[in-house]
C-alpha cells in the first residue's frame, strides 16, 4: 500500500482504495480518512445445510428444478461447448440492450473476465437444453495461494425462462463449494446502495446521485434485498481517502471507472451531467 500511494503521488494522480477491507483500513497511513460505501454479503460454508424455514425459498427453487428437469453444472467458460458460449453471450446481449447505458464495470465483471481460467461459471439448463440463467465466480486466495472461496460476479438470466433460477444457481453453487471444502462464498457488496454520513460531502452527494439515476437501470436495492434470502452475514467495505480536497475527483474518476463505455449522449440521457460539469 505504502509503495502504490507513493507512485501515485509522483506520477500527480490521486490515491485511494474502494471496497476495502478492515484490514486495509487498519493500514493506511495515519491521517488518512474513510467512508463506509458498502457492506460484503458473506455466506459461510463449514456446515451449511439449507435445512429450517428461512431456507424456504432456496428449498423450494432446487425442487422445482428437479420437477421441471433443469439441470446445474459448474466449470471453467473457456471449457465450455460452443452452444453453451453462444447462449451465454446471447442472453447477455439481450441483458445489456434493455439498458438505456452500457454494462458497469470496475467492481463489476463481464463475459470478457468470465473466460478467465481462473473463474468457474454456474450455469441453470431446461431440459431441452436452453440455458435458463448462469453466474461466474471468482476466487478468493488464502495464504499460499489456495483458493478459500468464491465470490459472485456476474447474474444473467434469459428472459421467459426458470423463474427462480438465480435462487436455485446460488444455492446449488454455494452447495458445491461447501463439498469441495471453500469455507467461504461472498454475494459481493451492491455498490451505491450505502447511506453516506452528512459529513461524507461532496462524494455523498455524488453518489446518491449516481445511485439514485443507477437504481431502474440496475436495481441494486432489489440486488441488495434478494442476497438476503441466504441469510448472510456482513463485512464492512470503506472508500480510503488522504483528505477531503480528493473527494471531487476521486468522484469523477469513480463514475468514469464504473462507466467507462458511456457517451456523453448516454450519460445526458440518463441525466448524468456529473463527469462533464465536474470536469470544467
Amino acid at each position: 500500500m505504502t509503495e502504490f500511494i507513493e507512485r501515485a503521488e509522483r506520477a500527480g494522480t490521486t490515491p485511494c482504495f474502494f471496497s476495502a477491507g478492515d484490514a486495509t483500513l487498519a493500514a493506511v497511513p495515519e491521517g488518512w480518512r474513510s467512508l463506509v460505501v458498502a457492506d460484503d454479503t458473506i455466506v459461510d460454508l463449514p456446515g451449511l445445510e439449507f435445512t429450517g424455514k428461512r431456507w424456504g425459498a432456496i428449498r423450494t427453487a432446487t425442487n422445482r428444478a428437479q420437477r421441471e428437469g433443469v439441470t446445474f453444472t459448474v466449470s471453467r467458460l473457456v471449457d465450455a461447448r460452443w452452444g453453451v458460449r453462444a447462449q451465454l453471450q446471447a442472453i447477455s446481449q439481450l441483458w445489456v440492450g434493455d439498458k438505456d447505458l452500457p454494462e458497469m464495470r470496475f467492481t463489476l465483471g463481464t463475459l470478457a473476465e468470465a473466460e478467465d481460467p481462473h473463474v468457474r461459471v454456474a450455469i441453470a439448463t431446461a431440459g431441452n437444453g436452453d440455458v435458463d440463467g448462469f453466474l461466474s465466480w471468482l476466487p478468493v486466495y488464502g495464504p499460499g495461494g489456495v483458493v478459500r472461496g468464491w465470490t459472485l460476479d456476474l447474474m444473467r438470466r434469459r428472459p421467459g425462462g426458470f423463474p427462480p433460477v438465480m435462487e436455485y444457481l446460488i444455492g446449488m453453487s454455494a452447495a458445491t463449494f461447501r463439498d469441495e471444502g471453500a469455507e467461504i462464498v461472498s454475494l459481493s457488496g451492491a455498490p451505491l446502495t450505502h447511506e453516506y454520513p452528512p459529513e461524507a460531502g461532496a462524494i455523498a452527494a455524488l453518489s446518491t446521485r449516481l445511485s439514485d439515476l443507477l437504481e431502474p437501470v440496475y436495481g441494486f436495492t432489489s440486488l441488495h434485498r434478494f442476497k438476503e434470502k441466504f441469510h448472510p452475514r456482513y463485512e464492512t467495505l470503506h472508500l480510503l481517502y488522504r483528505e477531503a480536497a480528493d473527494l471531487p475527483r476521486i468522484g469523477v474518476a469513480l463514475t468514469q471507472a464504473f462507466l467507462p463505455g458511456a457517451t456523453l449522449r448516454q450519460y445526458a440521457a440518463a441525466g448524468l451531467d456529473l463527469v462533464k460539469r465536474d470536469e470544467d
